[in-house]
């Protein structure tokens, strides 16, 4: 039973690597821009101008040209679509360079955004918003035969939200150089929920002559705090600016519960600890933006993210085993990232709306120390969709989108339960609405 512990504590740290890992979706990966369905149809391209309460996500500078109080709501819906071509098992089930095409099992995930802003005087407004920054659901087979890449990864479930109480102040206004300038900062309070899933490949089964493995499971969560900062330079009608920072986030989690199940015939006890523990630095992020209506109709719009993955070369873990050591640093090198987006807006009337956008969101996974977990590479997202405003005091706004993965390829690291991959083209669809009420 010796070799089966020994190799079940080193295989546990691999997998709180993916703990670690898992909240970490600033940029492209799994990151989540879809929180408000007018800035996803001009593909996120108002950092510049924003004129409704969901300024808090775009530009929180930007509230202070909100009057009253307002709200806006809605929920966007992701489906993603990816094929994984495995070569290969590591456990000799299917011979080498056999391969095995895979999908990842069918799912919708849901997003829910809210916000919420009220003008207390001519130069101030408060806001507080509720906007899930990034989120996960990748499903493939349980059994490593089915699904060979199982001994990487092939459950994985992250839920976050982000609350974000903000003040904005109007410092500058009807100036003949700036129609208005203003600033604002927030708290952040990040909260991030962690399930994941992997075989532990113990050995070779003495009954079958097959391979003995069992199910990991992972479960943790903690909440984090950080900040933002963001000013609008509205120059005059036609022309403004716009620069967010997002601060990064000190993520640590304490006490996530790990464990193996039992294997029926006594032939593993199974084992569980209460002591797991991952931490890593969260990278900050730059939001450049500038809208210009050349005509009174129109807005386009320009967004340039910068995300500063450099930080993240590497993770320690504790698997939180008595007597046992702490694996190795798990080596990642990242690199920082940049998206861009274009977007446009035209007023047909004072009733509706029709906007669209593209986007080139680039990659920071290092393919090197690619895993299953993200199956992705650089994605080119379309955007489309209206607003239609009933009322003065209600809107609706809707948006869709058609997300295209870049395929890639990866090479074998057995020591990671990852074998040589093709990952295909993928694509997710969006649609997202929002309501908007002014008050």
């Amino acid at each position: 039973m010796h070799p089966i512990i020994k190799n079940t504590a080193r295989g546990l740290g691999l997998a709180l690597a993916l703990l670690a890992t898992a909240g970490l979706a600033r940029a492209a990966g799994f990151a989540i821009y879809e929180n408000d369905a007018r800035g996803f149809a001009m593909a996120n391209a108002n950092v510049g101008r924003n004129d409704d309460a969901s300024a808090l996500y775009s530009n929180p500078a930007a509230i202070t040209q909100l009057p009253g109080f307002q709200i806006k709501a809605g929920i966007t819906f992701i489906q993603p679509e990816i094929d994984v071509t495995t070569f290969g098992s590591l456990d000799g089930q299917i011979p080498a360079g056999v391969p095995v095409k895979n999908s990842l099992n069918s799912y919708t995930a849901i997003v829910p955004h809210l916000y919420m802003t009220y003008r207390i005087t001519d130069d101030i407004g408060l806001g507080l918003g509720f906007f899930v920054p990034y989120g996960l659901k990748s499903d493939f087979a349980r059994q490593p035969i089915s699904w060979p890449g199982a001994y990487n990864n092939f459950y994985t479930d992250i839920k976050s939200y982000e609350i974000t109480p903000t003040i904005a102040y109007r410092i500058v206004h009807d100036q003949p150089w700036a129609k208005q300038i203003s600033i604002a900062a927030g708290l952040a309070a990040l909260r991030t929920d962690i399930v994941i899933k992997r075989q532990m490949l113990l050995g070779v089964n003495p009954i079958t002559g097959g391979p003995l493995y069992s199910p990991l499971t992972l479960d943790g969560g903690t909440w984090q705090w950080g900040y933002n900062l963001a000013i609008q330079y509205e120059v005059n009608n036609q022309l403004s600016f716009g620069i967010v920072y997002r601060s990064g986030f000190k993520l640590k989690i304490n006490d996530a519960s790990a464990t193996i199940d039992p294997i029926t015939g006594g032939l593993f006890p199974g084992m569980s600890s209460n002591n797991a523990s991952g931490k890593i630095n969260l990278p900050d992020s730059w939001s450049f933006g500038v809208n210009y209506s050349p005509i009174i109709p129109l807005n386009l719009g320009f967004q340039a993210l910068r995300t500063n993955w450099g930080s993240y070369d590497k993770l320690t873990i504790n698997p939180g085993f008595e007597g046992r050591p702490t694996p190795e640093p798990v080596q990642k090198q990242w690199r920082d990232v940049w998206r861009y987006c274009f977007g446009a807006e035209y007023q047909i009337n004072n009733q509706v709306a029709l906007r669209g956008g593209f986007v080139v969101d680039k990659d920071p996974v290092n393919p090197n120390y690619a895993d299953y977990m993200v199956p992705s590479n650089d994605r080119q997202i379309f955007t489309i969709g209206a607003g239609w405003t009933i009322n003065k005091n209600v809107g609706i706004d809707i948006a869709l989108g058609y997300i295209k993965i870049k395929g890639r390829h990866i090479n074998a690291r057995p020591a990671d339960g990852v074998l040589e991959t093709n990952v295909h083209t993928g694509n997710a669809k969006i649609l997202s609405v929002s309501g908007n009420f002014r008050f």
